[in-house]
């Protein structure tokens, strides 16, 4: 699901337990952005789960139809059928072809990404072609006539787009394509342009032509509002750059920016390829300790000697079977304490990552890296944020320890076969809930919510294509918009399951392009992703020809990716429009088979399309406040929002149908499974803000010169920050914050989830919630209007006071400590 990125910044991988996070893997500025998610909700369970060894009928949950009339199902028109089938059938449909339309060769269709080493001439030519405008923007001070001067803006937007371009379409490839020569020459390109972006962060000549520029009136011609704001957030990043300061600390604060651009990237690598794998846990009386997860499951298993202890993979697919079924728990205290287990090396990494953070906040002459992050977000400080956070932590605790003592309550019914009822208010006596017990009985109480017996499984309802054409369904209501199946070319992509969807607006045509990379395959990453590789600008208007560029001179790199632009109806120039691309992990298609959607799934999928339609709709004429580029805690806003519409009966009904019968889903069948997905909420909930939390004590540390760091310790803040505010005792010779990935690309600013969904909450309740509201085309307006198509172009405070209107509208939009306290509000109600 992103860290705004301009001039100089980049996108990184990351995992959590919520979705879709952007990340920067420069420090500051100028590059790109892209979504990660995780699918590893570690309690909120796919429904379905309960019900998986069942295999049911058309007719097994008639007992949900008895009180119910359907609503008629959506009509299946040429364009349904076509999308559906685009997703659903192991073979690409008969669709016109993308190549008639957008030119041909290479990825996405771009010419300079014929061949993995296509890219280096291409950086090449971007770092050639950025450096004229760089040297041309700092020279326009010099221009009597002001012309060059009143180009600044746009010109350094251009130079922005010019090298994210590059870096954008690199971050995906290195994350996603199945070759290691594309990804080889990725990483190359990724890193050379990287460091050349942080040069930049702290050029005297950029800096100074910017702030010229925008202290001049123009007279006839001023700097419009939007040129104002993209000018304000570049002057942001410079002077979080420590522009200002001496030659020789700038060159420290670039010094440090590449070390950490390394550190992170190793971080994000060991958090994201989970536990250490070495060495294996090691289970003895394997008979014994794994009863009743199989003596097929059992067997497969390898063992140190023959007939001895079983040996088990940190992390893998039989260590979480183990910890979710395995009965006794010494069994899942020795894969919970293998997973979760201490690697000197790692921690090594991150608080090599947090100390050189710190450090560079004092060089810039902060006292935290929190204080640094957060000056152009919507909390502003770490106070505020920290203030937020723990009146959800007092105010969800009781909650959390609630769903503690109904896990508590089985396992003492499971241990002595003595019964707690819930209303029992005292735990005294109740066995003590551990760490490796959290997983196993949540299993076990979700199946007595939802028994085999009696609860349908719900995936057969949500093929990926069911759920595409949805989608498409639900935008169309909202805001005007569809999507367009298309064929791609050969050497479009980069796996031949990916699939292309148009975008296409009722009123200006097709609007920009997603690439859909849903299913499974070997060696892909396993998160959830949405990737900007191209943002929307205008391009008309550039003026290249004033770059100084000599006749031909690209002649000897090939072309580049510049583009003409597309014409759209009622709006003036032409523009670039934006490409994005989904990543998911929704199994394969089989013959005869769609790959079915679990809830978590589904979920997953409406949160990262959220994204999609944010950078679909954000078409600003400047690069850097287009679609996602805005505040890390507002991007998550349009995608939380998403999750509210599957967690819709009501839209849901409308369009989702069972792949084989074609039968609609029942409400009420919805409504179980909603209640089911529900349960344990707030110890789930309790955690993320455990999370939050944790993130901004790591990024509060201050930058001791006389200090070598060893008082530093990772691990004690994170046991110690348990047993303050949490409701499961931490375990002694575990480190579980090197899995945490987010603390690289969304450090000190991970509590963004919980105040998004806070703010999507109210949106939600504001525009959409109840009267058959939920597809309102007057709310989707109202969202598209105030918020959308703004990109990261206005104030977030102020979008969000115009969607709540009112005297409290008014309030939430000063931004202020008062607005913090609002949104807290919001998340308590």
């Amino acid at each position: 699901m992103s860290l705004r990125a301009r001039l100089l910044r980049t996108a990184v991988p990351r995992a959590s337990q919520y979705r879709s996070p952007i990340a920067s893997s420069s420090i500051l500025s100028l590059a790109s952005k892209a979504h990660f998610s995780s699918t590893s909700r570690s309690l909120r369970r796919d429904s379905q789960a309960a019900t998986a060894t069942a295999t049911r009928t058309p007719d097994s949950h008639a007992s949900f139809q008895s009180t119910y009339t359907p609503p008629p199902p959506l009509s299946s028109s040429t364009d349904d059928r076509d999308l559906k089938a685009h997703f659903d059938l192991p073979f690409p449909i008969s669709l016109k072809s993308s190549q008639t339309s957008s030119g041909g060769g290479g990825l996405f269709l771009l010419p300079p990404l014929a061949t993995p080493k296509s890219l280096r001439p291409l950086t090449d030519r971007t770092l050639v072609l950025a450096s004229a405008i760089v040297d041309r923007i700092c020279q326009a001070p010099l221009d009597p006539t002001g012309k060059e001067l009143r180009q600044v803006v746009k010109n350094l937007d251009r130079l922005s787009d010019v090298l994210c371009g590059v870096i954008d379409l690199c971050e995906l490839v290195r994350n996603v394509h199945p070759s290691d020569a594309w990804v080889e020459e990725s990483e190359r390109a990724y890193e050379i342009l990287c460091s050349f972006m942080n040069e930049l962060n702290t050029s005297r000549g950029l800096y100074e032509s910017l702030v010229k520029a925008v202290s001049q009136p123009f007279p006839g011609n001023p700097l419009s509002p939007a040129e104002l704001k993209v000018a304000q957030t570049f002057l942001a990043d410079f002077e979080r750059s420590g522009i200002q300061l001496p030659p020789d600390v700038r060159a420290r604060f670039v010094t440090l920016s590449d070390s950490l651009l390394s550190l992170g990237r190793t971080f994000l690598s060991f958090a994201s390829s989970g536990p250490a794998p070495r060495p294996p846990i090691e289970i003895p009386e394997p008979e014994r300790l794994l009863a009743g997860l199989g003596s097929q499951f059992i067997d497969s298993l390898p063992r140190k000697r023959r007939g001895g202890t079983a040996l088990v993979v940190p992390g893998s697919w039989e260590a979480q079977m183990i910890g979710r079924y395995a009965r006794e728990g010494e069994a899942r205290r020795l894969v919970y304490v293998g997973g979760m287990r201490k690697d000197e090396e790692r921690i090594e990494v991150l608080e090599a990552m947090l100390k050189e953070r710190a450090e560079l906040a004092n060089v810039l002459g902060k006292e935290t890296w929190a204080d640094v992050v957060l000056t152009d977000k919507m909390a502003k400080t770490p106070q505020n944020v920290l203030g937020f956070l723990n009146s959800l932590a007092q105010h969800h605790r009781p909650s959390a320890a609630a769903d503690i003592a109904t896990l508590q309550r089985l396992k003492g019914t499971t241990l002595t076969g003595n019964y707690y009822g819930p209303d029992q208010a005292s735990t005294a006596h109740l066995p003590r809930l551990h760490a490796w017990d959290r997983d196993f009985y949540a299993e076990k109480y979700m199946a007595t919510l939802a028994p085999t017996s009696s609860l349908p499984p719900i995936t057969p309802y949500f093929s990926t294509g069911t759920a595409m054409a949805g989608l498409s369904k639900i935008f169309s209501n909202l805001y005007g918009i569809s999507f367009k199946p298309v064929a791609v070319s050969p050497g479009e992509v980069w796996h031949s399951s990916v699939r292309r969807l148009d975008v296409v607006d009722e009123n200006e045509g097709t609007i920009g392009v997603i690439y859909c990379d849903l299913f499974s395959r070997a060696g892909k990453p396993p998160s959830a992703a949405h990737y900007t590789v191209r943002c929307s600008r205008r391009v008309d208007d550039d003026d290249s020809a004033g770059d100084g560029m000599p006749e031909g001179w690209d002649a000897r790199f090939g072309p580049g990716l510049e583009v003409e632009g597309e014409r759209l109806k009622g709006r003036e120039g032409r523009y670039q429009l934006p490409i994005v691309v989904l990543t998911t992990d929704f199994g394969s298609v089989e013959k005869g088979r769609p790959a079915l959607l679990s809830w978590n799934d589904l979920e997953t999928l409406f949160h990262e399309m959220g994204h999609a339609i944010h950078s679909m709709i954000g078409r600003t004429e400047f690069h850097n406040v287009s679609g996602t580029r805005c505040a890390t805690d507002f991007v998550e806003l349009p995608s939380i929002l998403m999750e509210h519409f599957v967690s819709s009966p009501s839209v849901l009904s409308s369009f989702a149908t069972h792949y084989a019968t074609g039968e609609p889903l029942p409400i009420p069948l919805i409504q179980a499974h909603l209640e089911l997905n529900q349960s344990l909420s707030a110890l789930e909930t309790h955690g993320q803000i455990s999370m939050a939390i944790l993130d901004q004590k790591y990024h509060s540390i201050s930058y001791n010169p006389n200090s070598d760091g060893d008082d530093f310790d990772s691990t004690k803040i994170w046991h110690d920050l348990q047993r303050e505010i949490g409701v499961i005792e931490p375990v002694e010779g575990t480190a579980w914050q090197t899995q945490f990935g987010h603390l690289y690309g969304y450090g000190a600013t991970y509590y963004s989830y919980l105040f998004d969904r806070a703010i999507a909450g109210k949106v939600w309740s504001t525009l959409f919630a109840g009267d058959g509201r939920e597809l309102s085309r007057d709310g989707g307006e109202l969202l598209k209007e105030k918020v959308l198509k703004w990109g990261g172009g206005r104030d977030p405070w102020e979008m969000v006071g115009d969607v709540v209107g009112g005297k409290e509208g008014e309030e939430v939009a000063k931004g202020d400590e008062k607005a913090m306290g609002l949104v807290g509000g919001w998340m308590i109600k």
